[in-house]
């Protein structure tokens, strides 16, 4: 006897594809929408709507000497066919993101929805029918899929590699649906899936001493120093440093202050980092009236034998100063020996050499030479920024930081509540205003600003400094993973490859490729002055524009029906992907261009190509045919040329671009759904759909 939940009301097979595909409300548009197999002409349906849950338990273990660090997991639902593998969507199921969040060690427990779209004729052409004992009469519909973790391969994880059936049963009796979790192969059922992970991190402490000293009769008040580290023995660990230690110390006046140098992290890269040495200096801020110091302190494990190999030395200075019962245990790195330096140049540049013996922590001395009552005003600067996401809402917990002229991070600031950025007392010099990490789920602004500060003056480009806004648009995932048609022309059997398509339609079809789909039943409002509430394509704005996908022009207008652009459609498919500097340029699109960013990165990809001339025409009108091309590209899909001139009955042509046409497999790849597998960089095609 199967476990049984809450019944619901059933989604009708439209509002499945409604979910999967969007809506559009234009005829031009509408049929260019698929239907479910064994749907009627007429798209009227009986609609019913149900949802089931699960229990995920997540047990997080610590093996090292490290707590575990807040840590997001995510689990996959794989389809239990052995020849056709399809997505939940193609079952009718659509489910919240599977992502668990945990923080340090611990059990976190998170309930995931599914919601069920149902019709019969939909379930007998997708779902299993299971017949009533000793008939032929259908008592349940099911379908099984297996419930896993995701591993990500972070660095000090083990994962698990436990799996778990869910199985779908649907009741025709008793008009309800249930979801089992249970053994693959069995029936041995459970309440909840579990699985466990394991933590191995690895801590280090190093002390040092900031002394602060008087060159002038004015006292300093509150200042902000850091250490940084450098010249790692592993190379390849120069970039991880910056991840795996903290180094900061505040003063307030002159005197000493005691602080440490954490390192701390997956034991792997902790134990790498450490394996070969590494060099320490203080950041130079730059900051106006302090003198810093140019001490360089290395540090290595002890090395006691011929071979150079690392043993504990229980005799060596104090190098980590945690308690005894929490020392790493290895016998690679147990003791860190802190060495005094001294600085020296050849024909190679420069160089630190040990001398004298080890130390028991670093020091570093700084002095404050500004004086009372001296006159002339601040001698520092202040310096603003505005922070917001796309729809111009102020965005808190954004870092920022201002790199000197010797490419140092000098100043970091975050953004508050309020979305304003503020970093005080900027000493004099040039530097780069860039956001060095963006909020969670949001994407960091690729936007870069030079500034001079000139005691407390700051310009940038020649004219006094006005605060820039910098804006962070969600993440948006492209969906390279089911190849659904995504256009397919019009009612008459045409594509109307030298059509344009609007602004408004290019929306909607890039929202319907999203891996995070429109909900159906909610709204998603705009900013822009005009697209009416009851406009066929609203809700698809609205949604991305919160993605930072789509923008609108200065007078705040989006132009929903105006016809898309090259440079227009160039720069919506750049911006779902980390934006670099691109190696192609065109004759018509000077750097002063909005778009010539977009424009060379996307050419640079192999997204979009120019004429023979040299040219882009970067304002002329975008094509269907051009439209499929590109997008073909940017989801990395090409046809199957054999698998669809020996099916060419089964699928979806066009009288308006035959075999002969210059986009010919484009529309193809466009206009048919399919499944496929991948060989070489090429798609072999297994099945299609509508």
């Amino acid at each position: 006897m199967k476990k049984r939940k809450s019944t619901g009301k059933f989604l009708s097979r439209l509002l499945c594809l409604v979910t999967a595909m969007g809506m559009l409300v234009p005829m031009a548009l509408a049929d260019e929408l698929g239907k479910v197999p064994g749907s009627s002409d007429t798209n009227t349906y009986e609609k019913a709507d149900i949802k089931v849950e699960i229990s995920v338990v997540k047990h997080v273990q610590q093996t090292g000497t490290e707590t575990p660090p807040a840590e997001t997991f995510e689990f996959e639902v794989e389809d239990t066919a052995r020849d056709e593998k399809h997505p939940l969507s193609y079952y009718g199921i659509g489910v919240e993101e599977l992502k668990l969040s945990t923080t340090g060690a611990g059990d976190v427990e998170k309930t995931f929805s599914f919601k069920v779209s149902w019709t019969k004729d939909y379930a007998d052409y997708h779902w299993d029918a299971v017949p009533k004992s000793g008939t032929n009469t259908v008592a349940w519909y099911s379908k099984t899929f297996l419930l896993r973790e995701k591993n990500d391969g972070k660095p000090g994880w083990n994962y698990s590699n436990k799996e778990y059936a869910l199985t779908f049963w649907y009741d025709i009796v008793d008009d309800t649906m249930q979801l089992n979790i249970h053994d693959p192969g069995n029936d041995t059922y459970y309440t909840k899936a579990e699985f466990t992970n394991t933590y191995n991190g690895t801590r280090y402490e190093l002390p040092f001493t900031k002394t602060v000293e008087l060159g002038g009769s004015a006292d300093p008040g509150q200042e902000n120093f850091e250490l940084e580290i450098f010249n790692v023995g592993v190379r390849s660990m120069e970039e991880h440093a910056k991840e795996l230690y903290t180094a900061a110390v505040t003063t307030n006046g002159a005197g000493d202050y005691d602080g440490k140098l954490v390192i701390s992290g997956p034991a792997d890269l902790v134990e790498a980092l450490v394996c070969e040495g590494f060099y320490v200096r203080e950041k130079n801020a730059g900051t106006a009236n302090w003198t810093y110091d140019d001490a360089v302190w290395h540090i290595r494990p002890k090395r006691t034998d011929t071979e150079g190999s690392y043993i504990v030395d229980v005799d060596a200075p104090l190098v980590n100063n945690l308690p005894t019962d929490t020392q790493p245990e290895t016998d690679a790195n147990d003791r860190l020996v802190i060495h005094t330096t001294k600085r020296e140049e050849s024909d190679n540049g420069v160089d630190y050499v040990d001398y004298g013996t080890p130390a028991n922590k670093m020091t570093f001395t700084n002095t404050y030479t500004r004086s009372s009552g001296g006159g002339g005003g601040s001698s520092s600067a202040s310096i603003t920024v505005n922070k917001t996401d796309a729809l111009g809402k102020p965005l808190a917990g954004a870092s920022f930081v201002l790199k000197d002229s010797r490419g140092r991070e000098a100043y970091q600031a975050t953004s508050n509540a309020s979305g304003i950025v503020r970093f005080t007392k900027v000493g004099s010099g040039t530097y780069t205003l860039l956001e060095k990490a963006a909020p969670e789920d949001y994407v960091t602004s690729d936007e870069t600003y030079e500034l001079t500060v000139s005691g407390s003056r700051v310009t940038m480009n020649g004219k006094s400094y006005s605060p820039v806004t910098f804006v962070n648009r969600k993440a948006a995932e492209l969906n390279r993973r089911d190849h659904i048609a995504f256009l397919v022309g019009y009612a008459e059997g045409t594509f109307g490859p030298e059509r344009n398509m609007t602004r408004a339609e290019v929306t909607t079809m890039f929202a319907r490729l999203l891996t995070e789909q429109i909900e159906a039943d909610k709204t998603y409002s705009s900013t822009f002055n005009d697209v009416a509430k009851n406009c066929w394509a609203a809700n698809y704005i609205g949604y991305m524009q919160q993605f930072g996908i789509v923008t609108g022009y200065e007078d705040g207008s989006f132009r929903p029906n105006a016809p898309v652009t090259r440079a227009e459609f160039a720069a919506i498919a750049s911006r779902f992907e980390k934006l670099t500097q691109g190696s192609k340029s065109f004759t018509d699109v000077p750097d002063t261009h909005w778009a010539v960013k977009y424009i060379n990165f996307a050419a640079t990809r192999g997204w979009v190509t120019g004429y023979a001339d040299g040219t882009f025409k970067p304002e002329h009108s975008i094509t269907r045919a051009e439209v499929a091309a590109v997008t073909c590209r940017l989801l990395e899909r090409s046809a199957d040329q054999t698998y669809i001139r020996s099916h060419i009955g089964e699928l979806r042509t066009f009288a308006d671009v035959t075999e002969s046409h210059w986009a010919y497999w484009y529309t193809m790849e466009a206009a048919n759904g399919h499944d496929y597998t991948k060989s070489g960089g090429s798609e072999n095609w297994s099945r299609t759909y509508r």
